[in-house]
């Protein structure tokens, strides 16, 4: 089992684009198994970052790759 981590994160939004914080907490989703808050805390660090968004308007709390979340996964899977 993966170990929780950004780049876990951020390949589960470039693999779906836009996923809800409950669609996020699914193993499945992550190939890891998110342990309370840290998954949360990882979320927020990124959209901070300017690698995910949160779309406006949207209900349930919706988060959604950017172009940079996109090349921020690019550059994390050569290192």
């Amino acid at each position: 089992m993966n170990t929780l981590n950004r780049t876990i994160v951020l390949n589960a939004l470039i693999k779906h684009e836009t996923l809800t914080m409950n669609d996020f907490a699914k193993e499945s989703n992550l190939g890891a198994s998110p342990g309370g808050k840290h998954l949360q805390l990882l979320v927020d660090e990124q959209v901070q970052s300017g690698h995910i968004q949160i779309l406006n308007g949207v209900s349930p709390c919706t988060y959604s790759i950017t172009d940079e979340g996109i090349k921020e996964g690019a550059r994390l899977a050569k290192a």
